[in-house]
């Protein structure tokens, strides 16, 4: 298996620009004799059935006040995307493969704060790797979708356009369920083989389930990509029911109403043991969550400027997880500013309950947690360009989880975001 996400990646990296240069005249070539990354990447948009992204997301976040420690630090997430649309190239008729490598530099500012739930949501171990490889099948017009291969649950679970303007991570996936499992669920940074079932019932209401290996990655090796297969790891089942508006432009037509569940398949360890102080293993660990985000209201000559507003509850096994429950809240107003039409202001807070029996288990070790942790973020973005963002991001954090100097921690970032 590694030999083969090993070729993959040079296939990626090597194959793809000769696609690239298929796509340039003789007189192009002529006329440009140093060609660049740059220029092969961008060449690439012009073949047919061939989609390709590059991002670059740099930041730097700094511990003002409380939390473990004082400190500033940088880290930077690299995503490149290749989709390629198999019906143009090949004749395969309503396929598509996706294939997505992922780099990721520096140090994890919520160390220095204290919070369980994080700070960024790009905070991962410094690596490169495989993230994404997919293949999906539409049939019956598109209303059945299949998809086999290596896939982020949280690109199509649990997702919300008026929370990904936030940089705190539990606004990606709530963090009851994002801090489950042996390795958390197959989210950013690890992500682990699934196949994945989605029905389109109407243009606005659809259901989704999707089976993924239980271990996302290689516990022993956190750098690379690596899929290991045990029967130990058990499966992670998911689904959801969606039910949205049939536009996908953010504006005042736009809503979406979301309720799932999972449940892993292995065996976890209880917060209380037996009468020997031995642990006790229960099979299975299981959660559901609902949400919702509407645009509320869009200003009269712009559809796309307005106040929108998001909302979403989770709850997991208090016999085995550190969370039980989640609660998230947010408001964005896009184009507040006269003169800055695609700028977003965003306000949102993010609350996790601790459960009882975990505080219970770490008291014992004279370590004291707090019922809940709350994180309040304040966060503005700037629409320098098409392809270039500024984002000053505030983040107060009540009850740091593991912090036990400070009831607070004050976060102060600014990330950079480049797409081409």
């Amino acid at each position: 298996m590694k030999n083969v996400i090993k070729y993959i990646i040079i296939i990626n990296l090597i194959v793809l620009p000769y696609f690239s240069a298929q796509t340039d005249t003789s007189e192009d070539k002529s006329n440009n004799k140093s060609v660049t990354f740059l220029d092969e990447f961008n060449s690439l948009r012009n073949f047919s059935g061939i989609g390709a992204e590059l991002n670059y997301k740099g930041e730097v976040f700094s511990n003002i006040s409380g939390g473990m420690e004082t400190k500033s630090v940088y880290l930077d997430n690299i995503d490149l995307v290749f989709d390629f649309n198999l019906e143009e190239i090949v004749g395969w008729k309503g396929a598509k493969l996706n294939s997505h490598i992922l780099g990721n530099h520096g140090d994890d500012p919520s160390e220095y704060s204290g919070a369980a739930q994080g700070i960024s949501n790009i905070a991962a171990y410094e690596t490169w790797k495989l993230y994404q490889f997919w293949l999906e099948q539409n049939l019956f017009d598109e209303k059945l979708s299949l998809l086999l291969g290596l896939y982020d649950l949280n690109s199509e679970f649990d997702t919300r356009e008026t929370s990904s303007f936030f940089i705190n991570p539990s606004h990606g996936i709530g963090a009851e369920y994002a801090l489950t499992g042996h390795n958390g669920p197959s989210i950013f940074p690890y992500t682990s083989l699934a196949l994945r079932v989605k029905y389109n019932l109407t243009p606005s209401f659809n259901i989704k389930a999707a089976v993924f290996d239980g271990v996302p990655g290689d516990l022993t090796k956190p750098n690379g990509t690596h899929v290991v297969l045990n029967k130990e790891d058990g499966l992670i089942l998911t689904t959801e029911i969606s039910y949205q508006s049939e536009t996908e432009k953010f504006n005042t037509d736009y809503f979406k109403y979301s309720f799932g569940g999972w449940y892993y398949t292995s065996e976890f360890e209880e917060f209380n043991p037996d009468l020997d102080r031995n642990p006790l293993l229960q099979k299975g660990n299981y959660g559901i969550y609902a949400s919702a985000e509407k645009f509320l209201f869009g200003e009269p000559d712009n559809s796309s400027q307005g106040l929108a507003l998001f909302l979403r509850i989770g709850f997991a096994d208090k016999n085995v997880n550190r969370i039980d429950a989640y609660y998230g809240t947010g408001l964005t107003y896009t184009g507040l500013v006269p003169g800055r039409d695609e700028d977003v202001l965003g306000l949102a807070i993010a609350t996790t309950h601790n459960n009882q029996r975990y505080i219970n288990l770490m008291a014992k070790e004279d370590f004291k947690i707090e019922d809940y942790e709350y994180i309040i973020e304040l966060t503005y973005i700037l629409n320098v360009a098409g392809w270039l963002k500024v984002q000053p991001d505030l983040q107060y954090i009540f009850n740091p989880t593991y912090c036990n100097c400070h009831k607070y921690s004050f976060m102060y970032g600014t990330r950079l975001e480049l797409a081409l």
